[in-house]
């Protein structure tokens, strides 16, 4: 499990970096950078503010991120047929994990999107840059698919554990986890969705979950889930000492916490306050809060699948381009979440080695991790006594807000 100890760990292996990274832009060499294109905004992207937030329309005007950098995309699914992702799925190896077991499909019927989270979730993570609709952190990269949930459907340790080890035999870079392993039957967020090592069914679950985990990570993907939606202190939780969510308080994972417009810790419910903890939370990004900018101001624009259902209390889809093209507003970590996950694939494409060192490999995610560490706007605890930490590192931000453009510039090496 995660440990307050590891804070200090991440500030050395951060200064590191930022030595590494200073040597090796110093002299413009040392550091390979992949193949891939500048970005533009498109045409709702005026009402993108999270990608303005982080700085990643800046980012973008350098790399919109490298096809050859490929994310895991561990969630409900996506719609196959959305045009942001034309052309960047890579279809021969998306998956189904829902039954614990990998199953490929490539017409794409057993990883599609039937909850809508997924495909919103994906295009804040990489919609195209197509001129239409939305675009993502990181357009340019690729897309794995791997499903673990259908309406009404939990997610399983079995799941969880399936799409983790998957992940690992894929050659991918980044993998978005926006979810928590659920402890009950249905796929509902759940405030009791902590597994305890002093129980024996739980600590099995952890160390299956725990132990895909670390597969991913020795394989080389950076993992990246969000904190949850349920104002729980995550450091402290009811079960006492030993009680975890999964995965984002797994070791390794770099957890994520949602903020508002206004820059905010999000309060309002729903999507319900975020998540928090003091060595558990490593970065905030916008998620969504309607109390910071109102509806739909306040929410995150992406992508959304056009063939399901829009609910009688819900604004209408937004349609922009082919008529396929359709979008919707959501907020919660989730979407917070995705945006550390394309920072991370811009961060994958921009330093794809580093040669100073001994870092002759491309970067691994504990290096991927320390950039986004080292180069996040530090923010203090708001008034609130249940924020601990400094202005550096606290429970409620982490080590700050998540900077694309800072990251993907880190050291000066900006050509």
């Amino acid at each position: 499990m995660r440990q307050p100890g590891r804070i200090a760990r991440t500030f050395i292996l951060a200064t590191c970096v930022a030595v590494a990274l200073a040597a090796t832009s110093a002299g413009g060499a040392g550091i390979a950078v992949l193949p891939g294109n500048p970005a533009t905004p498109d045409n709702l992207s005026s009402q993108q503010w999270n990608l303005e937030m982080i700085g990643a329309f800046q980012a973008q005007t350098i790399t919109g991120g490298s096809p050859d950098v490929r994310v895991a995309l561990i969630d409900s699914g996506i719609d196959p047929g959305h045009p942001e992702f034309a052309g960047r799925i890579d279809t021969a190896n998306s998956a189904s994990c829902i039954t614990g077991t990998p199953v490929k499909d490539p017409t794409g019927t057993l990883w599609r999107d039937n909850v809508g989270h997924g495909t919103h979730v994906a295009g804040i993570i990489a919609a195209g840059d197509n001129d239409f609709g939305t675009v993502g952190v990181a357009p340019n990269v690729q897309l794995l698919i791997v499903k673990v949930t259908d309406p009404g459907l939990p997610i399983t340790p079995q799941a969880a554990a399936c799409a983790f080890r998957y992940v690992s035999q894929q050659n991918v870079d980044v993998a978005n986890a926006s979810f928590a392993v659920d402890k009950g039957a249905t796929g509902s967020a759940d405030p009791l969705d902590f597994f305890c090592v002093t129980d024996s069914t739980d600590a099995a679950a952890i160390q299956l979950v725990g132990s895909a985990v670390k597969s991913a990570l020795r394989s080389g993907t950076t993992v990246v889930a969000s904190a949850g939606n349920n104002g729980i202190d995550m450091a402290h939780p009811a079960g006492g000492t030993g009680c975890i969510r999964m995965p984002v308080q797994l070791p390794g994972v770099i957890g994520v916490a949602s903020e508002g417009r206004n820059g905010g810790p999000v309060l309002a419910t729903p999507p319900g306050p975020s998540n928090f903890g003091f060595g558990t939370i490593d970065l905030v990004a916008p998620g969504g809060d309607p109390a910071q900018g109102g509806v739909p101001g306040g929410l995150i624009l992406s992508t959304f699948p056009s063939y399901i259902p829009i609910p009688p209390t819900a604004m209408p889809n937004v349609v922009d381009g082919p008529p396929d093209a359709t979008y919707r507003y959501n907020a919660g970590t989730s979407m917070a979440a995705a945006d550390v996950s394309g920072v991370a694939a811009l961060v994958s494409s921009r330093f794809a080695k580093l040669k100073a060192f001994g870092f002759l490999k491309p970067l691994r995610p504990v290096l991927v991790r320390a950039v986004l560490d080292k180069t996040a706007q530090e923010k203090p605890c708001p008034a609130d006594p249940r924020c601990v930490g400094t202005d550096d590192y606290n429970g409620f931000f982490g080590f700050g807000q998540v900077d694309a453009n800072a990251a993907v510039t880190a050291f000066g090496f900006d050509d």
